[in-house]
C-alpha cells in the first residue's frame, strides 16, 4: 500500500457552513494550495481562500478571519455575495455529510503569502483555473464561471 493510501477516508462529523471569497485582480482570481483527502487518497488541490463558519460567527466574520489566516490578507470592505454552494459527500453509497458554502466577491488589502495549513499561493486566470480545478467540490465553482447563478448544488462521491 503506497504511504498516501489512506482506507478510511477522513469524514465530517458534521455538517459543514463555509465562506470563500473570490478575490481578483488584474484578471486572475486568489488560489490557495491545500492537502485533502479524495477517494482515500491525499491530493494537493487549488481553491479558494476561505473555511469554516466557526460557532457564533457571522458569514462575513468568518470570511475576514479565513482569509486573513491563510494568506495575511485584510478584507477592504463589506464583501459581495456571489453565490451559494450546497452539496453532499457521500462514502460508499452513504450520505455523510452536507455542506453549505457562501461565495463572496472581496476587495483585499496586501500581497498573499501561505499560511496556515495553506501550502502555497497563486493568482489563476479563469481559463487556467478550468484546468486545476479538479476536486469533486469544485464542479459548482466552475459552473458559477460560465452561468453566476445565486445558487449552485454538488455532488462529491468517494467509493
Amino acid at each position: 500500500m503506497a504511504a498516501d493510501d489512506i482506507r478510511e477516508p477522513h469524514l465530517r462529523e458534521h455538517d459543514f457552513l463555509g465562506a470563500f471569497a473570490v478575490v481578483e485582480r488584474h484578471g486572475s482570481i486568489l488560489m490557495v494550495q491545500n492537502e485533502r483527502v479524495i477517494d482515500g487518497r491525499k491530493q494537493l488541490t487549488w481553491d479558494l481562500p476561505g473555511g469554516q463558519v466557526e460557532h457564533g460567527e457571522m458569514l462575513q466574520e468568518a470570511l475576514r478571519r479565513e482569509v486573513h489566516e491563510e494568506t495575511g490578507l485584510r478584507i477592504a470592505a463589506a464583501a459581495r455575495f456571489l453565490f451559494v454552494q450546497e452539496g453532499e459527500r457521500a462514502n460508499r453509497g452513504l450520505r455523510r455529510y452536507v455542506w453549505r458554502s457562501f461565495f463572496f466577491s472581496c476587495e483585499a488589502i496586501g500581497e498573499p503569502v501561505a499560511a496556515g495549513e495553506v501550502l502555497d499561493v497563486r493568482w489563476f486566470s479563469r481559463d487556467a483555473m478550468r484546468s486545476v480545478l479538479t476536486a469533486p467540490y469544485h464542479d459548482s465553482f466552475l459552473r458559477w464561471l460560465d452561468d453566476p447563478f445565486a445558487y449552485h448544488t454538488s455532488d462529491w462521491r468517494d467509493g
